[in-house]
């Protein structure tokens, strides 16, 4: 088999991907971790080499040295991050420079089940986000993909069921965009107006609450000071005015604080997964044979020739 058609198998998915929000950490195998004992060869990964193979382990004995000699794999309570992942292998973003054929000790914790699964994984591929050169502002400027390697066929079959429910709901959740999408291009006039009315009515009702609760706040409050200092009616509306405006003033400095990182961190995880999805999508185009290609750009041609000349 020539080298072409090798890698043609290479690129080939054998499991169903999705995209996911799982917690995961990894670490390269370095030459420490391939002194450890009971190497295992797996004669079914023929591209492996020799030296790779040496250093697959057991990973029943593996657990322990994941979970207490090595911290550095523990899990971050805030370390969720948007991956590509499949029962054959996981693609993400990351800042470390990895190579074509290095070995990296995964962990990966499923959101749903809560399930911990620790495996090999192979490096299929590292590519620069920003290949042009251009300044890259993303926390991850590279896109790792991976295969993994020794997995347990129990934790491979909890995959493929995280990603049999994942693609269920995916599919629903899609087909709810590709609806909108249609409908909002047959009928924009429609739409906009009724997206206006919700908007009005949803302002009116906001205003409305905040406009009972103030008013159940303010008569509590009336009862509570009268009762508490025995004051007058005067006396007790400005005792409350100034309670209340305490309230707001403390609120609306909560609230400038909090806003300027929440617009930050907003902004990062944007530009992540804008980072992430350009990334796969560049990926997903280069995979494709010029056929392909050419059958991609003329159906969004004719779809645009159809809606503009038909549609308009």
């Amino acid at each position: 088999m020539d080298k072409v058609s090798m890698r043609k198998n290479k690129n080939r998915r054998g499991y169903f991907r999705i995209y996911d929000e799982v917690n995961f950490s990894y670490k390269k195998i370095d030459q420490t971790w391939a002194s450890y004992p009971n190497p295992i060869v797996d004669n079914s990964a023929p591209s492996f080499s020799t030296d790779s193979a040496k250093v697959r382990r057991d990973l029943t004995s593996l657990l322990p040295t994941l979970d207490k000699e090595r911290p550095d794999l523990a899990f971050d309570e805030h370390g969720s991050r948007n991956v590509n992942i499949s029962a054959g292998g996981m693609a993400f973003n990351c800042n470390d420079a990895l190579r074509e054929g290095d070995i990296l000790a995964i962990k990966i914790q499923l959101p749903a089940s809560m399930t911990v699964i620790v495996t090999y994984s192979e490096v299929v591929y590292c590519k620069d986000i920003q290949a042009d050169g251009s300044p890259n502002d993303s926390p991850h400027p590279r896109f790792i993909g991976t295969h993994f390697v020794d997995m347990k066929e129990e934790d491979r079959k909890l995959l493929v069921k995280h990603v049999d429910k994942k693609r269920g709901l995916q599919h629903w959740i899609n087909g709810a965009i590709l609806a909108a999408v249609i409908t909002l291009i047959a009928i924009p006039d429609v739409v906009f107006g009724l997206l206006v009315e919700f908007l009005h009515f949803l302002l009116e009702l906001i205003l409305h609450i905040l406009h009972l609760s103030f008013e159940f706040i303010e008569m509590n409050l009336d009862h509570v000071i009268e009762h508490l200092f025995h004051t007058d009616l005067h006396q007790t509306q400005v005792i409350v005015f100034y309670v209340i405006l305490t309230f707001i003033v403390y609120g609306l400095y909560l609230l400038v604080r909090t806003v300027p990182s929440f617009c930050r961190r907003c902004k990062q995880n944007l530009l992540a997964a804008y980072a992430f999805k350009k990334a796969s999508l560049s990926f997903f185009w280069r995979e494709q044979s010029l056929l392909d290609k050419t059958k991609i750009v003329a159906i969004v041609v004719a779809a645009a020739a159809a809606y503009f000349f038909l549609g308009m």
